[in-house]
């Protein structure tokens, strides 16, 4: 006990002095709170402001036979065909940009007509899924809200953790019936570039660049331009995962401490880009699941601001 100081013994000795049954209480919470931390289910139990807006495995597996629920397998179309989730369709992320126009979304009566196929009405609950740490179901989750669809959700872990977990897989193909989607278009949720470039001069508004620091500096160019927009943010997305195979969200307090920790706190308003919008979305995501409002989509992003010789850069 050398170099222990009275205070810093008290405790134990506290301890000792509580009834037998509180000790027990405070024993089982303790292992059920590594429980939850070791399975990545922490930040449901406890710390996400919008926890509704994550669905984990088990409660996934209990819901398969829902009608009301569309599960959607965002991986690539050899990848669900070999095996997927039961019940689930297969959508790529790229469907949710303008065929025409791919700086932005997808127009409203063409998601309206693609939710449609898949089964999706206005009062279905999607969940949706990847392999990369919820990436294109984000992106998803976003256009869906960008509509005014609010019951969506991101499988947390998606199929990594579900086929860790052993819950059941099929080679079976679904074919859902035509339904009606209708969209309510919130103009609040999405940015222009002729917004942003008003934007960028309010003190209240903050941008985050969700690309890699490679893209950020400049050394990554995937433009005409390399580099980044004046005065923004680099918060790569995947820190907003686990760095595991299973990339499960991180918890609330650690996302919050990055996020407010660079300046990004829920008193401002956040606008997010990436390159294509997609990457972007997840961190929308994210701080939508920790609580924040105030927050826009710059869709067209880095492929449109990089491309533009009009644009002021920084790097």
């Amino acid at each position: 006990m050398s170099g222990m100081s009275p205070r810093q013994w008290r405790g134990p000795l506290a301890m000792r002095r509580r009834p037998a049954s509180v000790v027990l209480g405070m024993v089982i919470v303790g292992i059920i709170g590594m429980s939850l931390a070791a399975t990545g289910a922490w930040g449901a139990a406890g710390g996400y402001a919008r926890p509704e807006l994550l669905a984990e495995t088990d409660w996934l597996t209990q819901h398969l036979n829902d009608p009301g629920i569309r599960i959607v397998d965002m991986r690539s179309e050899g990848a669900y065909r070999k095996e997927h989730i039961p019940g689930a369709v297969n959508l790529d992320w790229k469907a949710l940009k303008d065929a025409d126009n791919e700086w932005h979304v997808i127009p409203p009566e063409k998601f309206a007509e693609l939710m449609g196929q898949q089964g999706i009405g206005t009062d279905t609950t999607v969940v949706a899924y990847d392999d990369q740490g919820g990436l294109g179901p984000a992106r998803l989750w976003w256009v869906l809200d960008y509509y005014g669809h609010r019951t969506a959700k991101v499988l947390n872990g998606g199929w990594n953790k579900w086929v860790k977990e052993n819950h059941p897989v099929t080679t079976e193909v679904s074919t859902p019936s035509l339904t009606q989607f209708s969209v309510n278009i919130e103009p609040q949720k999405i940015c222009l570039v002729e917004e942003l470039l008003g934007e960028m001069k309010r003190p209240n508004v903050v941008i985050v660049d969700a690309r890699s620091p490679a893209e950020y500096s400049g050394f990554d160019v995937r433009a005409k331009r390399g580099g980044h927009i004046p005065g923004t943010l680099n918060i790569d997305w995947v820190r907003n995962v686990t760095n595991d195979d299973l990339k499960t969200f991180k918890p609330a307090a650690e996302l919050r401490k990055m996020y407010e920790a660079a300046g990004v706190t829920p008193d401002k308003e956040v606008i997010v880009h990436c390159h294509t919008g997609v990457r972007a979305a997840h961190t929308v995501f994210t701080l939508t699941l920790l609580g924040y409002n105030q927050l826009r989509n710059y869709d067209g992003s880095w492929q449109e601001w990089g491309n533009r010789p009009d644009l002021p850069i920084a790097r």
